[in-house]
């Protein structure tokens, strides 16, 4: 007798979609297969796919921009992410300056404590560094943060490292055997454009690509690889927003050098018209849109396996707090909400459009899906194998979705805190039925079963496949 079985459903697994059951004992998959035994909860999921459970891989709760904090809390940021069908997201310590690692993580984890709707790992920014903050990276990575991010912009922000500083974290990150990830933009160069825009008096939000061009992307990325590389410390480039900056990334891999690629949907369904309404400042996320030529080519390498994971970079804001800092893009809020509506608009943009039709025919694009959106980043991550895949022994989360329904993306029907959404008006194909975190429901059809604390703080451990 299985706690738990999921009948007759259309299961994406890594190996291959099997049409069959899953079913569920004490937390974890027990099985995957045909004409299970009976389960002392069963749910018939005829016609629907079970998906593993979303790993939004870059998503910021709490964060102070520009003195204003972000909308979402973990407790209001993690609700809306079960509601989306996320049932892991992956967020960021925040070092103050000269501040241990370890003090930072630590204050982080107890943010999580009682608060989560969903499970929540770890990375380590590294803002400020000194030899003892160098020293503590080794411990960090057996806590269970072995991704650690810098950042090649925002010196006024005190979070731009230079090149020594960033070869010293590279090869400890390295000799750790963890991850080195970078917000790769040259930061002075759009300092120094976004300055003489000031002065010229060309501030539209129109303006902000301007400022911060494919090009500094490019720059950067170059530039932190190349460093990487000589630590011999594998890199993970955050939101490639341009096919300018994929093409470095993809040069250096021709190589033979480790590059991995994440982007996020606002640069694989916006572009830069977004600035030229009324409501421009809305849209300023950093790096920029980019040109709609841009989406094409980067929705290509999500499909071509070249960007490894897709995830949202969710960061949002009120309207009221936008409309406070008025309408110049260089003192606009850089953020945008995404963590509810990642799985959705990945699904209709990979998959159904993907197959020419209204119900996804293509088990290849079914799995592509699970693998940019969970397989992939579990395994970057070390939350592999318990997270990101549907597999025998694995946690027991994941999604059962019904791909028929046709709907519009709604503001006021989101369970986070903003109250815009970048995506409103899109059509997105298909709706969550149910979302299972180790086994229990959380979400079934629209109504909130999980409970804050439900979610717990989960480690990353680097393995050979990571």
């Amino acid at each position: 007798m299985y706690d738990l079985v999921i009948r007759s459903a259309r299961i994406v697994t890594p190996d291959g979609v099997v049409m069959g059951d899953l079913a569920v004992n004490k937390e974890k998959i027990a099985a995957i297969g045909q004409g299970l035994g009976p389960g002392e909860h069963e749910v018939d999921a005829t016609g629907r796919i079970v998906f593993p459970g979303i790993i939004d891989a870059h998503v910021h709760f709490n964060l102070p921009v520009k003195n204003i904090m972000s909308a979402d809390d973990v407790e209001s940021g993690t609700r809306s992410a079960a509601f989306g069908g996320v049932t892991t997201v992956i967020d960021f310590t925040q070092q103050n300056r000269g501040e241990s690692l370890k003090t930072a993580f630590e204050r982080r984890v107890k943010t999580i404590d009682s608060k989560s709707y969903v499970d929540v790992a770890l990375h380590s920014n590294i803002t400020s560094i000194s030899d003892a903050i160098i020293a503590e990276i080794p411990e960090l990575v057996k806590l269970g943060t072995p991704s650690f991010k810098v950042f090649t912009a925002y010196r006024d922000a005190g979070m731009h490292l230079n090149d020594p500083e960033l070869l010293r974290v590279a090869d400890a990150v390295g000799r750790a055997n963890g991850l080195l990830m970078v917000h790769a933009e040259n930061g002075d160069a759009a300092d120094f454009i976004t300055e003489r825009c000031d002065r010229a008096g060309q501030t539209k939000p129109t303006q902000h690509g301007v400022s911060r061009p494919d090009l500094l992307e490019a720059e950067a990325i170059y530039r932190i690889a190349t460093l990487a590389n000589i630590a011999d410390c594998p890199l993970y480039v955050v939101h490639v927003s341009s096919d300018r900056g994929m093409q470095v990334i993809r040069n250096f891999r021709n190589e033979g050098w480790t590059i991995h690629a994440e982007t996020c949907p606002h640069y694989l369904l916006l572009d830069e018209s977004s600035y030229e309404g009324e409501e421009g400042t809305y849209f300023i996320t950093t790096p920029p849109l980019r040109t709609r030529e841009d989406c094409t080519r980067l929705t290509a390498a999500v499909a071509e396996g070249e960007i490894q994971v897709v995830a949202t970079d969710h960061c949002p804001f009120t309207r009221k707090q936008m409309d406070e800092v008025g309408g110049k893009f260089n003192k606009a809020l850089n953020g945008l909400p995404g963590v509810e509506t990642l799985f959705p608009l990945m699904f209709s943009h990979l998959v159904a459009l993907a197959d020419g039709g209204l119900t996804p025919r293509s088990n290849a694009s079914l799995i592509l899906l699970a693998r940019v959106l969970a397989e992939n980043p579990a395994k970057l991550f070390g939350l592999a194998p318990a997270k990101g895949a549907l597999r025998e022994g694995a946690d027991a989360d994941f999604i059962v979705f019904d791909p028929n329904p046709i709907r519009h993306v709604n503001a006021m029907d989101l369970h986070g805190n903003a109250d815009w959404n970048p995506y409103a008006g899109s059509e997105v194909r298909g709706e969550l039925r149910t979302v299972y975190l180790r086994g229990q429901r959380i979400i079934e059809n629209g109504q909130l079963y999980g409970k804050p604390g439900i979610g717990q703080f989960v480690p990353g451990k680097m393995t050979a496949d990571s």
